[in-house]
């Protein structure tokens, strides 16, 4: 009996008035045992039940074990439904799919009228279509369909998160069968690759078990790696195995089944094996805490594959993998340390994709996205930039409504540009169509020829040609029956980059130099040097990726050289002309154009009249609040007129002082400034303007008066002279005077009402600093004695009194202080 089988009264009574959420560990029965039971429910006799999976491996993996328990083929009680891959029948009760299937019968039949049940199993992965059709299933409830039922299965779940969507649904929980796993943490530090890493760890740890092992790498290059070194090793002794989504079901179907031989298996697996999958035999995990996941870069407009360390909840899922059978062992190939700092649960994939074909989707149901009833909410920047994509596509309208090329485009279910290519390229001829199903299926596949110096597009399409067995093929024909369209093998070769440009309009590149490109989108990409397109001016991207250590260009995978002519006459709608003023920090100037652009990429300018005096200004805005207001070219008059406003602001605060602080004269620029230089346009043009004259006349002569006397711009020193004030930005006032100027002062001098002391900077004769104070009777009491002897010393003609607080101020030498007595 399987742990699952507990819950099967609670969760039977509950499906019949209502909803249910099931959490239960792998191997507990959730995707086996659960389903078919649900089958014998009376409610669900005269109804399909669909059964959602995110990965094809695991469509077929499960629907053949089902069949099995019955003893039937897969097609008749029980079937599924994956892209290209249909087996089901009249019988058919149990319908396992894919969740894109699934959005695709939701849009064709809302009402859902066949289904009874719609089971949405390993929710935890949180793919963008789970969430997407589970969101659309809730509204068919509300609105259509109230004896619709939903159960959400999974091994770990957020379901105070899933509650909120499903408030009426009831939580039942199973611990499932599992053995204890012993956790064993193999930290290593060396710099080998992770392939080689893992081989070393699996090499030394296989005698020390019965059974078989499970190994987790992010990628299939990583696997394909250390097979070939660990077939190298274990010869014939161990069969040595692979497992990932684009492997044939045949290679599949070995790795997930005992040998036929009872020989050992070290199964060498991507993420694809951590749930779901029914693995025989397995005593042992090695994990290596890494998945290659696919994260949209929103700058660039493309899917990059990276290498990340995986979150604790994925590390559970794995290590629970060798419990299933006996108690097993996980080795780790990280610290204990590190595990603790993984993050606990991955981020939901709608977070960090394309949103553009599910904008599509929304528009089609419609609603928008943000209506929907989501878990989370894609960004702001994730919904502009799918539906700017749209739109230049014209799949969507400038008010947001799907056209009637979105229809046609959301039928055909693969991306957007794709469709549209498809679509377009039926307008010029039958073998411009027959490429574009080429093309197509080229896009989807593994590149025939990766490897290759040159992206060329042209090069694949000619192999494609002429290898008519080459497994592309079959996703070829698939797209002409899709179609309806003929094979004709005249394939116009000559206008590849134009059918590419109607799929990836915003990835026409302009030559910047030899092998770097401008996309319109305003990324930028890079051919390899000796790349045969770098002949080219203008290209159009097919595909283009870039590497966990790549920060500036993308790399091009593929692509296709493409006339200005040809861009011209077919996306005229995407050039432009407009008339700029601009920012010319090179030249430090505001220039005036007319621009062709398209896109981010500029094609032609050409010089336009003076620009208004409100284009000028405008742009002198912007130009200061980017460079920040204290970089404007103020001169001394103007800096201190600033600090002395501001000391004062603190001083007298019941005047009315205007705000002179960074943020109040960016914030007033309008009122001081912009009206006055409307007619200028350089920088050094603006280098002469009087802005003191300008600060100075948003104050009324009544708060100009109080300024001075507040803070005056020089103070009267005692011998007679006015000396200068310098105002700092932190609030100090230096006063730089000879120190016989100030003879006869007994206490620093204030300022602002008797409020602010004077920093005085007592100077020699020559005018170098002596000592700075802001105890004047203290210096005169203390270290005056030492300067007044060095000074006598130094400075013989000069006047250096014992009583300095109580002698006369001079600016002359003894001698002529004499002849003026």
């Amino acid at each position: 009996m399987l742990p699952v089988e507990h819950i099967f009264p609670a969760l039977h009574q509950q499906l019949v008035t209502g909803d249910a959420i099931v959490v239960a560990p792998p191997g507990a029965g959730k995707s086996t045992c659960l389903p078919l039971s649900l089958l014998e429910l009376e409610q669900f006799k005269e109804k399909k039940i669909i059964l959602l999976q995110p990965r094809r491996i695991a469509v077929r993996s499960i629907a053949a074990y089902l069949s099995n328990q019955l003893g039937e083929a897969v097609g008749q009680t029980v079937g599924y439904r994956i892209r290209g891959d249909v087996k089901v029948s009249s019988s058919t009760r149990l319908e396992i799919v894919t969740e894109g299937i699934l959005t695709r019968l939701l849009q064709s039949q809302p009402e859902l009228p066949d289904i009874g049940l719609v089971i949405f199993d390993e929710f935890h992965e949180r793919s963008v279509h789970a969430d997407f059709s589970l969101a659309l299933c809730i509204e068919v409830q509300h609105a259509l369909r109230d004896d619709l039922r939903l159960l959400v299965m999974s091994a770990t779940l957020d379901v105070a998160a899933l509650s909120k969507l499903l408030p009426e649904a009831k939580l039942l929980e199973s611990q499932g069968k599992s053995y204890p796993v012993d956790l064993v943490y193999r930290a290593d530090h060396n710099k080998l690759p992770l392939f080689e890493k893992i081989s070393r760890l699996v090499i030394e740890v296989t005698p020390e078990h019965e059974f078989d092992c499970l190994v987790f790498l992010p990628s299939v290059a990583d696997i394909n790696k250390a097979a070939a070194k660990l077939r190298g090793y274990f010869g014939a002794e161990i069969e040595v195995l692979t497992l990932y989504s684009e492997l044939p079901k045949q290679e599949q179907q070995k790795a997930l089944q005992p040998h036929p031989d009872s020989k050992r298996k070290v199964i060498l697996a991507t993420n694809i094996a951590e749930t779901s999958l029914t693995i025989e035999g397995i005593q042992v995990v090695v994990d290596s805490g890494v998945e290659k996941k696919a994260i949209f870069q929103l700058s660039r407009g493309i899917t990059h594959l990276q290498d990340q360390n995986i979150s604790q909840a994925s590390a559970t899922q794995r290590a629970g993998r060798a419990g299933r059978l006996t108690a097993g062992t996980c080795y780790r190939l990280w610290s204990r340390e590190f595990h603790d700092r993984l993050p606990k649960q991955s981020t939901p994939d709608i977070l960090i994709t394309d949103m553009s074909q599910f904008i599509l989707e929304s528009a089609i149901w419609g609603s928008t996205i943000q209506e929907l009833s989501l878990i989370d909410q894609p960004s702001g920047a994730q919904i502009k930039q799918g539906t700017d994509l749209l739109q230049q596509l014209g799949a969507l309208d400038t008010k947001f409504r799907v056209t009637g090329l979105g229809r046609d485009i959301h039928k055909l279910g693969c991306h957007a540009g794709v469709g549209n290519m498809l679509l377009k390229s039926s307008e010029i001829s039958v073998s411009h169509h027959s490429l574009a199903c080429v093309l197509a299926a080229l896009l989807e596949s593994k590149d025939p020829l990766r490897g290759e110096t040159s992206a060329q597009v042209s090069q694949r399409i000619e192999f494609i040609q002429s290898n008519r067995t080459h497994a592309i093929w079959q996703t070829i024909n698939y797209w002409h029956k899709r179609l309806a369209c003929l094979v004709d093998s005249t394939w116009p070769i000559h206008d590849i980059g134009l059918l590419l440009s109607f799929a990836f309009p915003q990835w026409i590149g302009f030559q910047t130099s030899d092998n770097r490109y401008l996309l319109a989108n305003g990324a930028g990409v890079q051919l390899r040097d000796d790349d045969l397109l770098t002949s080219h001016k203008w290209i159009i991207l097919g595909s283009m990726f870039s590497t966990d250590k790549t920060f500036g260009d993308a790399n091009v995978a593929l692509a296709e050289g493409i006339s200005f002519e040809k861009i011209k006459k077919h996306h005229d709608k995407l050039i432009n002309w407009s008339a700029n003023v601009t920012w010319n920090e090179e030249r430090g100037s505001i220039v005036a154009e007319k621009v062709q652009t398209l896109g981010a990429i500029t094609i032609a300018k050409q010089a336009l009249p003076k620009p208004s005096p409100s284009e000028v200004s405008a742009i002198w805005e912007e130009v200061i609040q980017a460079k920040g207001i204290m970089n404007l070219p103020f001169d001394d008059n103007t800096l201190q007129l600033i600090e002395r406003v501001k000391l004062a602001k603190k001083v007298a605060p019941n005047v009315n002082w205007p705000d002179f602080t960074d943020k109040g004269l960016s914030l007033t620029l309008q009122s001081w400034l912009l009206p006055y230089i409307a007619d200028v346009f350089t920088w050094h043009h603006l280098c002469k303007i009087n802005f003191s004259e300008m600060l100075s006349s948003v104050m009324t002569w009544k708060t100009l008066n109080a300024l001075k006397q507040l803070m005056p711009e020089k103070y009267k020193v005692p011998s007679g002279s006015h000396i200068p004030l310098n105002y700092l930005d932190n609030g100090q006032v230096r006063m730089s005077v000879r120190m016989q100027e100030v003879y006869g002062l007994v206490d620093t001098p204030r300022i602002g009402e008797g409020k602010i002391l004077l920093h005085l900077e007592l100077l020699s004769p020559a005018g170098r600093p002596l000592q700075t104070t802001q105890d004047l009777a203290g210096f005169w009491q203390g270290s005056y004695r030492e300067v007044q002897k060095e000074m006598k010393g130094r400075y013989q003609k000069h006047f250096w009194p014992d009583d300095p607080g109580n002698a006369q101020a001079t600016t002359r030498t003894k001698k002529k202080m004499n002849n003026s007595n």
